[in-house]
């Protein structure tokens, strides 16, 4: 189908869409929270315009405070693509060039000569993921000066030599969003603000280094069993990388500004986007389909997720902010996007795996405890594959692989034994093997 037609058929079911289709949708996200999937916020914007949005779920899972379309949720790394802009924009004004190195503002960090401003935009300057450091889950959760940020990796090696390769750090971020407060004299907040929020009249969206519940800003959570809150991350070590707040309608009309050209020039924007799909531009990368040609971020800190599909020529824009979620982020936008063209999504089955019936998935799947420590793990489904995640802070959801009578295995790392007769499960991880039992429902 040619690019007109797709956009006339866009256009033509935005005009016509009935209440009935949004009930559809309002129909999917119910579902997800009621078969604990998802707390958190959406929405999809369309010429400019918010045509639908929708929130499920708990700011505060002890309180039962709602999320609604005010609630403030952390929106990760899609934080890269606003730093990006100001980087851009610092360049407009002449308070930065591309090929400014490092050198000149951090001298001490390994290539800093050879490392330029563009470079530590699109992750090629070899410098070492911060958050892959050992310890840095424990080191992250307290207050840390620039000082103690850069002393935190600087003796690192370098991963590879600048410019010759690629590879995502949230160092390069950070980096970058400090160099924004030497060349403005401003903190990355109040630059953040003046060149972005206030002017788009954004009043949700802003970087704050602790979580603030008085601010309607929302807890993060595993879940399990029940609800479980992340330890609290000091997002002083997250700045320009990760550490921003917003809501799925104000990250849609920021998207929506910057493609329209009202943030940054047409210029700008143009070396800012990457070319090729799955390629990383400036805080940004391009979707890995063409059609319809769209841009993304996604984002992960604690267990907020969040990510953004946005598609220029379409003027389309979709946004999931999540605060506690065991599917992909992935499935949530293509649901949201196929609402878009007219499709209704389906409501997947969370009581059924692929390879086993809803009746023997439902002897396996549950909340185990591991007694001695009173550890806990769940075993749940996304409509598919069987999910796996531990009550640890932070911890990552992941698909784990039915094999063969009751056994699953995570690549060659880990695998589950389940024995439901007894209510058992046994974790064999290398040497390591532990016993868990099933908890009531």
């Amino acid at each position: 189908m040619k690019k007109s037609s797709i956009i006339i058929l866009l256009i033509n079911f935005i005009i016509g869409t009935s209440l009935s289709a949004q009930q559809q949708l309002d129909k999917y996200f119910e579902h997800l929270f009621q078969n604990r999937k998802m707390m958190g916020s959406v929405a999809i914007s369309f010429n400019d315009s918010i045509i639908y949005t929708k929130t499920v779920g708990l700011a505060n899972a002890d309180t039962k405070i709602a999320i609604d379309t005010d609630t403030k949720i952390r929106i990760g790394s899609v934080t890269k693509t606003y730093t990006a802009v100001l980087v851009l924009k610092a360049v407009e004004e002449g308070k930065l060039r591309l090929d400014d190195t490092l050198h000149s503002f951090y001298p001490q960090i390994k290539n800093a000569e050879k490392i330029s401003i563009e470079q530590l935009l699109k992750h090629r300057s070899g410098i070492i993921n911060f958050t892959e450091i050992p310890g840095e889950n424990s080191w992250e959760q307290a207050f840390h000066t620039e000082e103690e940020f850069i002393e935190f990796f600087v003796h690192e090696k370098s991963n590879f030599e600048p410019g010759t390769d690629f590879e995502y750090s949230n160092t390069n971020y950070a980096l970058l969003g400090f160099i924004l407060e030497k060349v403005y004299d401003q903190s990355f907040a109040e630059i953040l603000k003046e060149k972005i929020c206030r002017p788009l009249n954004l009043k949700n969206t802003y970087f704050t280094t602790e979580t603030d519940e008085t601010k309607k800003e929302a807890l993060s959570y595993n879940i399990q069993n029940r609800y479980i809150q992340n330890a609290k991350v000091n997002f002083s070590n997250h700045p320009a990388s990760g550490g921003m707040v917003s809501t799925a309608v104000e990250l849609n009309l920021f998207l929506s500004a910057l493609f329209n050209k009202k943030l940054i020039s047409e210029e700008s924007l143009e070396i800012m986007l990457p070319k090729n799909g799955g390629e990383y531009g400036m805080g940004i990368e391009k979707l890995p389909f063409s059609s319809p040609e769209g841009y993304t971020h996604g984002g992960r800190i604690e267990n907020y997720f969040s990510e953004y599909w946005y598609f220029p020529k379409e003027k389309l824009g979709i946004v999931t902010l999540a605060n506690a979620i065991n599917i992909y982020s992935e499935d949530i936008q293509m649901a949201m996007l196929q609402y878009a063209y007219g499709t209704s999504p389906e409501l997947p089955n969370f009581n059924k795996i692929n390879k086993l019936s809803e009746k023997e998935f439902g002897k396996i799947a549950g909340t185990y405890v591991e007694k001695k420590r009173g550890f806990t793990v769940t075993v749940s489904s996304d409509g598919k594959n069987a999910i796996f995640q531990n009550a640890s802070s932070g911890q990552m959801f992941f698909p784990i692989d039915y094999k063969e009578n009751h056994i699953f295995q995570y690549e060659n790392e880990i695998q589950l034994e389940f024995f439901p007769a007894k209510k058992e499960m046994k974790l064999t991880q290398g040497n390591i093997q532990e016993y868990y039992t099933k908890l009531p429902k």
